[in-house]
């Protein structure tokens, strides 16, 4: 996977349309795209400080010379949604921004926020500061996430996930040193209808980048589809307003009365989830072995031939050739890298092969094509969502397969998972693949299977509204699979 300067991953290919990418100096305070620079304190070195006396913050702006939205504080959603933007046609949109951050103090009562795009935050009742925001505690002993919508300055509207955990982040971040906070948002195309995006946000964690630059996590992942806020009216708009224009200001923020944050390795890139790393032409290259970048080889060695890079996150190696890692995540995952990450649990099917529910056997996703994440990958462990309703025997057995797109099994996992073990709640289930050697292909359909003839006692999986891109969820119904709404995507998680 392709780093910044720094060395920390990039998540997603850079946009080839909309190409922008800030990686902060080691002067910042020569930085142009750097902005609030009144509230910042610069050192002799690439960090810098922000002392948080109220509201506080700094932000990253692709047009220096930006002043306003247009319509300023009447910005007209209605208008924003349609335009597509709210200064210049190149305003950013779809991003990665990150930083690692230090926190000090902190009165106890406020969150760090990592938002954008908006525009000026100047007075109240004002529409240009609409934005997405991921939210963090930094002064409770477990740390607590959430995102925000700011639907106009100052209305806030948390996300129906509300306040959550995650057991990455397990101490108390004031006094901890660095960690590493990162936001991603983009578009989804079509995603409430057609013509019509959705907005994709997620939340992403480094508990200690200065040990390991490379142990990112996303811990949540979340789509706005509407039904999020009620007063986007107010703005000439929607009242649930799904914000897909691009804007001008990346915001870090706090509300505290005494808290000191430092800052580095800050970045912001526009970036196109839809495009793989082969379709990137200026994906920087790994740092050269036994360079400045962290690699860990000795020696020259001249090789000839085309890199592809696929993604490999939530993996702690030595170095990415050195086998599988101790990296952590949910489930009973052996340390490998995971590739596909849906637990969701929105919606349910059923799965019994009785003409009440279809003659349907398997639900599964497929490898839609070369941009998939699933394609090139060797799975090697599944973990899915299962629950049984009724009182399903023990026999048979619920297993889990690799089928091409043909129809004929590639791979099965040697698990066996008896129904009558499972709950009437979902939960995550496992089924081993670490024998497996075949790569994942264009249409293949990696899923499990119950072949169970009871219309009253059955297995039942999950699936969540779709945001993994080029991936499609699928039925096996009366011998023929049918390809479901592109707005599902199958409740699993793949591990390479």
């Amino acid at each position: 996977m392709p780093s910044d300067r720094w060395g920390i991953p990039m998540w997603y290919a850079s946009s080839t349309r909309n190409p922008f990418f800030y990686q902060q100096s080691d002067k910042p305070e020569n930085d142009n795209n750097l902005g609030g620079k009144d509230d910042i304190k610069f050192s002799s070195g690439e960090s810098f400080s922000i002392h948080i006396n109220g509201p506080t913050s700094f932000f990253v702006q692709r047009d220096p010379n930006f002043t306003d939205s247009i319509g300023g504080c009447d910005m007209s959603f209605s208008d924003s949604e349609s335009r597509g933007y709210t200064h210049k046609s190149n305003d950013l949109r779809d991003v990665e921004y990150k930083c690692l951050i230090k926190i000090e103090g902190g009165d106890g009562d406020n969150t760090a926020s990592i938002s954008g795009p908006t525009g000026h935050h100047t007075s109240s009742n004002c529409c240009q500061g609409f934005s997405y925001m991921f939210n963090f505690s930094y002064t409770d002993s477990t740390p607590k996430f959430r995102f925000r919508k700011e639907m106009w300055h100052v209305s806030y509207h948390d996300h129906s996930t509300g306040e959550w955990t995650s057991p990455k982040a397990t101490f108390k971040i004031s006094g901890h040193g660095y960690v590493g906070i990162g936001y991603v948002r983009y578009n989804k195309k079509d995603g409430r209808s057609s013509g019509h995006d959705s907005v994709i946000l997620e939340g992403w964690f480094n508990p200690n980048p200065e040990a390991d630059i490379k142990n990112w996590t996303m811990l949540k992942r979340i789509e706005d589809k509407g039904g999020w806020g009620d007063d986007g009216d107010d703005c000439d708009g929607l009242k649930d307003q799904v914000g897909t224009w691009g804007g001008e200001h990346f915001r870090i923020k706090s509300n505290d009365s005494d808290a000191d944050f430092t800052i580095k390795h800050l970045s912001l890139r526009e970036i196109d989830p839809s495009l793989s790393f082969d379709d990137d032409p200026n994906a920087p290259p790994p740092p050269p072995s036994g360079g400045t970048g962290g690699g860990t080889g000795t020696g020259t060695s001249t090789i000839t031939g085309t890199f592809r890079f696929n993604q490999d996150i939530n993996t702690i190696r030595a170095s990415q050739c050195a086998g599988a890692g101790t990296g952590g995540g949910g489930g009973g995952e052996t340390g490998s890298a995971k590739f596909y990450d849906m637990t969701d649990t929105d919606h349910t099917t059923e799965l019994s092969n009785s003409s009440t529910f279809q003659n349907r056997t398997r639900v599964g996703e497929q490898c839609d094509n070369s941009s998939s994440r699933m394609r090139a990958n060797v799975l090697n462990q599944l973990d899915v969502m299962l629950a049984k309703v009724g009182t399903p025997g023990a026999s048979p057995t619920i297993r889990a397969k690799i089928w091409s797109s043909g129809g004929s099994v590639r791979y099965t996992s040697p698990t066996a998972i008896d129904p009558t073990t499972l709950s009437t709640s979902f939960a995550l289930k496992t089924f081993d693949f670490s024998a497996n050697t075949v790569s994942i292909n264009t249409g293949d359909i990696v899923g499990v299977e119950w072949t169970g003839t009871s219309s009253t006692n059955y297995v039942i999986v999950a699936y969540g509204d779709n945001i993994i891109p080029n991936c499609t969820y699928v039925n096996y119904e009366s011998g023929v699979w049918e390809p479901k709404p592109t707005t599902r995507d199958f409740s699993c998680v793949m591990w390479e």
